[in-house]
């Protein structure tokens, strides 16, 4: 969802309600279920339970959204993930747990986009930081949140330089690592696939 000049003066208490349905991710963006879905294809997604480190990272996340540009779609998870390692998940570990496992794959289809997003992160800022509180970020103009993080300056974009360069390799070497030890979780994440598959076709007793 792309924020227009129309919208910069709105809020994310204004956007978001059309943001959540746009991606489908519920009324409130998913927080409240046990469940998130990632769509691998549009007839294929995998589940993994919502733990309490996603679920305090997930507001910011959406408002990264917002104010980058950056679509919920896999192509779009891909570069904010690049761009909110690039400009620092801090504490926020899940975060940086779920954004480093978007940029490996997305190397395959958005190499450019990834590296590209990766550099903007290095010279921007992000919520992360927790400058700010969820609730006082709830009501900030977008244009006041884009200035806060430095998205309002046109010199983020630029192709980077050696020592991007360098972190990134580092970053595609830490993903590549990732990858092969999230193996071992691989079986876990597909039996509980199924499990909310069946679920939700049919509702278990409690």
């Amino acid at each position: 969802m792309r924020i227009s000049a129309e919208n910069d003066m709105q809020t994310p208490r204004d956007l978001l309600p059309a943001f959540y349905r746009k991606y489908q991710l519920g009324d409130d963006g998913g927080q409240s279920r046990a469940y998130v879905k990632v769509e691998l294809t549009k007839k294929i997604s995998l589940y993994f339970p919502n733990f309490d480190a996603r679920r305090k990272a997930i507001f910011k996340h959406d408002v990264h959204h917002m104010v980058t540009g950056y679509t919920s779609t896999f192509k779009g998870e891909t570069e904010i993930g690049a761009w909110e390692i690039g400009s620092g998940c801090r504490q926020y570990w899940a975060a940086f747990i779920l954004d480093i496992a978007a940029i490996t794959p997305g190397m395959l289809i958005n190499a450019a986009g990834v590296y590209k997003a990766f550099v903007r992160g290095r010279r921007t800022k992000n919520l992360y930081a927790d400058l700010f509180t969820d609730e006082q970020v709830m009501d900030m103009p977008i244009t006041q949140i884009k200035k806060n993080l430095l998205l309002d300056d046109d010199s983020s974009k630029t192709n980077g330089n050696l020592p991007d360069v360098l972190l990134f390799v580092l970053l595609l070497i830490a993903g590549v690592i990732y990858s092969i030890l999230s193996i071992l979780v691989t079986p876990f994440i597909l039996l509980y696939t199924v499990y909310i598959i069946l679920k939700r076709q049919r509702p278990f007793p409690s």
